[in-house]
């Protein structure tokens, strides 16, 4: 079966510390994630059964997971980068699409935030930036090695 599928989890609320601005630090404030991850069809359509390949509860997971790494996040890059490592840690996983949005800190929007498609070859060429972040370099250290 060559179908390609989504989960989608949309506009995931949570409060944190993120930010760099002196105001933003000591202080809780919302952020909206929304969670795309594709599949093989196989592991979306696996039958009407309690234990499925992939449960949507585990992207939830991985962005609480990701918000309790550290105290504060300066910026919604790095929790972006947080997140997808989490998720891509699951193997059925092919890819996620990642929407990370603030939502209090700018008058006159809803938000402002950042938007990508990243897999695991992805986060392994970030890696080097996020030194401080052992899912992150989890994810980079499962990719296959390549004989040179």
């Amino acid at each position: 079966m060559s179908l390609s599928t989504r989960f989608e989890i949309t506009r995931l609320q949570r409060q944190m510390e993120i930010g760099c601005a002196d105001d933003e630090h000591g202080v809780k404030q919302g952020v909206e994630i929304t969670i795309r991850v594709t599949l093989d069809g196989r592991d979306m359509f696996a039958g009407d059964t309690f234990t499925p390949p992939y449960d949507y509860c585990r992207s939830v997971q991985a962005v609480d997971d990701a918000i309790a790494s550290r105290p504060h996040f300066i910026l919604q890059e790095t929790l972006f980068v947080a997140i997808a490592a989490r998720i891509l840690a699951d193997p059925v996983i092919r890819d996620v699409e990642l929407e990370v949005t603030k939502t209090e800190r700018y008058a006159g929007c809803d938000g402002i935030g950042l938007r990508a498609r990243v897999t695991r070859a992805d986060i392994a060429a970030l890696a080097g930036r996020y030194p401080e972040d052992p899912a992150v370099a989890a994810c980079a250290h499962a990719l296959p090695k390549v004989a040179a």
